[in-house]
């Protein structure tokens, strides 16, 4: 099993805007999916990692969130405790559940994770 990592960060009206189908749908362009299984779809250059455990790939969903952190609204950022975002997808991913994020950015930026199972 694998734990493919995506990350997409671009316009919030891209991502959530009224013609988000039309863009996201489209699965030849680097934005995220409407659907989450897409991801494995979507080109090769938006996956950021294939981790082999789901403690990978929970440490880097934590390595971008950190990133990004600070340009998130606070309360996107800090709403809910560390120990339980990351905790959640753990417990998530190792269920076999596959896990996307969104967070709103600042100036009108957003940023898409996705952590997909690959059996």
């Amino acid at each position: 099993m694998a734990f493919h990592c995506y990350l997409w960060h671009g316009d919030t009206a891209t991502a959530q805007g009224p013609k988000r189908d039309q863009l996201c749908g489209d699965l030849n362009m680097a934005t995220p999916p409407v659907m989450t299984r897409d991801w494995l779809r979507k080109p090769q250059s938006m996956l950021q990692r294939k981790a082999g455990t789901p403690e990978e790939a929970v440490s880097w969903l934590k390595g971008v969130f950190d990133q990004h952190a600070p340009k998130m609204a606070h309360s996107q950022a800090t709403g809910i405790s560390r120990a339980d975002r990351f905790g959640q997808a753990l417990a998530d991913l190792t269920s076999g559940t596959d896990l996307s994020w969104g967070f709103p950015l600042v100036g009108s930026k957003y940023l898409a994770l996705a952590v997909i199972i690959v059996r």
